[in-house]
């Protein structure tokens, strides 16, 4: 079978080649550290895991490189306003990098609870202020920058004398030029307002992240960052690029331009896109009191539970995150560990074979990674399992192992009880058998609540009790 992935850059999906067989490089956009992993945010990280994941179960060896940006985004997501880390830091009374240190440990906190595995390598982007340097030079030196008063710009009419710049925007220079004058403030310093900056002067102002350079005492842009990482650890073109809708512009754009004016490579050959989330019917947003994090749901759901919701949409597709959506995951969550557990106790060494359940999966998940249907699928066939389970058929109780194994591919995993719990929970069990075997129902129901408290459930059938998680 063939995996085809929805390309921003051309706006098809295409047959997914790699530059180096049996090799996937991949770079994904990753954190803005200065707040909380919110659901929006882990959206595209638990696509990106879900992609790697299941180029890795295909066979594939992928090196995933994932940035963490520590400074130069600024809050109007261009070259103008307060640094998003510099800002949240003032307001709780902290250095940047006290706040940044506290978050990188919590963004991994919540990364591992929604079971995102950490990516191979995760360059901070403070770290790599030298090569960003370096970098501005061989573009300033290739004539596609300019310097104005220790600031630098990329010129984007000398680019566009040599290069394609609004393919993957789908954006004319007419328009470039109509957006960045209602987009930007007006900076008399560049020659065109749609130029945008390498390098920020800080000198003289209260910016407290800044570094020496041959221009100035300042920072990088922002889109600068992902360039310099993303070229250094995987070279200068590689397989994926992704990220979220958002950074289809500007940021992608500028980011495949600098690579292009500095290294004459594009970057990336496959460009993808992330939808958005929206929480109980609207946009995500602080002053709205809609604004949900990941810590906030793992209150009242598990991190199984967040992710199995999150995979339950097709990556391409706006969703409506909801509370009634995630208490509905939890059931179908449930529902797939009570007949796992089934299995596995009431199942043969022969039956049913399901002989086409990894061809279904993999059918689904190749077209353009299309995890809702994989799901369903497997959901599916659970459904399947457990009538014919009821109908006293046989079935091989070997699938739940294989079921378990593609669940895992979509991050999804039913983790075996502890030796001492379940112990104890066998050891009430035969208790409570015995008691229904004398009738004495009023001890059966008392140790089917004690179990429950413990946080087992009871099922009866035919066969006997047996007790799940």
């Amino acid at each position: 079978m063939t995996l085809k992935l929805y390309n921003t850059l051309t706006r098809e999906k295409e047959e997914f080649k790699t530059l180096e067989e049996g090799k996937v490089k991949m770079y994904s956009c990753g954190q803005t550290i200065y707040d909380d992993l919110h659901i929006g945010n882990a959206r595209p990280y638990v696509v990106w895991d879900t992609l790697r994941r299941y180029l890795e179960w295909k066979g594939y060896t992928v090196r995933h490189v994932q940035n963490i940006t520590d400074v130069g985004h600024l809050t109007d997501d261009g070259d103008q306003g307060e640094d998003k880390v510099e800002k949240r830091a003032k307001e709780l009374d902290l250095e940047p990098m006290e706040l940044v240190e506290s978050q990188i440990e919590r963004y991994f906190e919540d990364s591992r609870s929604i079971n995102v595995e950490r990516q191979d390598i995760v360059p901070r982007a403070t770290g790599h202020i030298n090569e960003m340097i370096k970098y501005v030079q061989k573009i300033v030196e290739n004539g596609y920058g300019y310097e104005v008063d220790g600031n630098v710009y990329f010129d984007m009419d000398a680019f566009i004398e040599d290069y394609e710049y609004g393919d993957m925007a789908k954006k004319d220079i007419e328009q470039l030029k109509e957006e960045a004058e209602s987009r930007v403030e007006p900076d008399e310093k560049k020659k065109n307002q749609y130029d945008f900056a390498l390098w920020i002067n800080a000198e003289g102002t209260g910016h407290l992240m800044k570094w020496e350079s041959p221009w100035s005492t300042g920072y990088p842009g922002w889109h600068l960052e992902c360039s310099v990482m993303s070229q250094k650890y995987l070279g200068d073109e590689f397989d994926i690029h992704a990220g979220g809708k958002d950074h289809i512009f500007p940021h992608h754009p500028n980011e495949r331009a600098q690579c292009l004016a500095a290294t004459d490579k594009g970057q990336a050959r496959y460009w993808l896109h992330n939808e958005f989330i929206h929480w109980e019917g609207e946009k995500m947003s602080k002053s709205k009191g809609n604004f949900v994090t990941v810590r906030d749901l793992l209150e009242d759901f598990p991190g199984e539970v967040i992710r199995f919701y999150l995979i339950s949409f097709h990556y391409r597709t706006e969703a409506d995150f909801t509370r009634e959506g995630l208490e509905k995951a939890e059931k179908e969550y449930k529902r797939v560990k009570r007949v796992l557990k089934r299995l596995e106790k009431q199942g043969t060494d022969q039956g049913e074979e399901f002989e086409q359940l990894e061809k279904r999966f993999e059918q689904e998940m190749d077209d353009d990674l299309n995890t809702a249907r994989a799901k369903n699928v497997l959901m599916e066939i659970v459904g399947e399992i457990n009538k014919a389970l009821e109908e006293g058929k046989d079935v091989d109780s070997s699938v739940a192992e294989r079921i378990k194994q593609l669940f895992q591919v979509l991050g999804i995993t039913f983790e075996k009880d502890g030796e001492t719990e379940s112990e104890l929970a066998e050891i009430l069990l035969e208790l409570r058998d015995k008691a229904r075997e004398k009738q004495d129902y009023e001890t059966s129901d008392y140790i089917r609540e004690r179990l429950k408290d413990l946080g087992f459930e009871i099922e009866d059938s035919e066969e006997g009790a047996f007790w799940i998680r």
